[in-house]
């Protein structure tokens, strides 16, 4: 079911006849943060409401004909000791339909998984690279995915970044041929940020406006504790350490 090197194109003559939810996405791990996320626009609203799942352990979307199951099971299934591959294809053996879904994602073993089922709308398919899996589908073409994955691998600073990076190149490279409406930003790190869970999700540019939230919520990080002292004097450092939602 899975496929970890190089490019997968399918469904090139397909006819649109259903309702997907147009999607292009990134899942990754950043060895020394730590860390695991994933970054993802589609067609359709409140794509952060479906799609995206992190764990201190994996990295996962779950998209076309999104089954959110799928991506909570397969971190519980990474949690309890298994691969990524073996979770994914675990979890699509027992879906009748997984010829209408996408799942990929990434591990902290190195491993890597992408599916792109065959009823999936054209065009759809998946890369990987080190440390990081992309997929999309109804896309204008392959080129989106490249895009994405090459600005990833060249964009250096936090996970956070290059994840967004990628999201904002597939975008420039054509994104979804009947455009974006939502967009997402999910990172688990050991120190969570604001900018570590971020939605839009439903804006006429999404990906243009999660840069602008990302940004915003960067600079209220960096000056939250000198807004903090300036509100109650002395605090206890821990009242600031209020994690992010998963």
């Amino acid at each position: 079911m899975g496929s970890t090197d190089g490019k997968e194109g399918k469904c090139a003559d397909r006819v649109e006849a259903r309702v997907p939810t147009r999607t292009f996405s990134i899942a990754a791990s950043d060895s020394d943060e730590e860390s695991f996320g994933v970054a993802v626009a589609t067609g359709i609203v409140a794509v952060g409401a479906t799609c995206p799942y992190v764990s201190d352990e994996a990295a996962v979307l779950t998209q076309s004909f999104t089954k959110t199951s799928h991506g909570s099971k397969v971190l519980s299934q990474v949690a309890d000791g298994k691969h990524i591959e073996t979770a994914c294809e675990s979890v699509l053996a027992s879906d009748e339909y997984s010829s209408y879904r996408q799942l990929h994602g990434v591990d902290q073993d190195g491993g890597q998984f992408t599916f792109t089922g065959d009823d999936c709308v054209e065009w759809c398919g998946s890369t990987t690279g080190e440390s990081h899996s992309v997929a999309g589908n109804m896309l204008s073409d392959g080129t989106v995915i490249d895009a994405v994955s090459d600005a990833f691998a060249e964009t250096t600073g936090p996970l956070s970044e290059r994840l967004l990076s990628g999201l904002e190149a597939g975008q420039e490279a054509g994104g979804d041929k009947r455009g974006k409406v939502s967009s997402a930003l999910l990172v688990h790190a050991p120190e969570s940020k604001l900018y570590h869970n971020l939605r839009i999700d439903a804006a006429e540019h999404p990906v243009r406006e999660l840069r602008e939230l990302y940004e915003r919520a960067r600079e209220t990080e960096r000056n939250l504790h000198e807004e903090t002292a300036r509100q109650l004097g002395s605090y206890p450092e821990e009242i600031l350490e209020f994690g992010v939602k998963y």
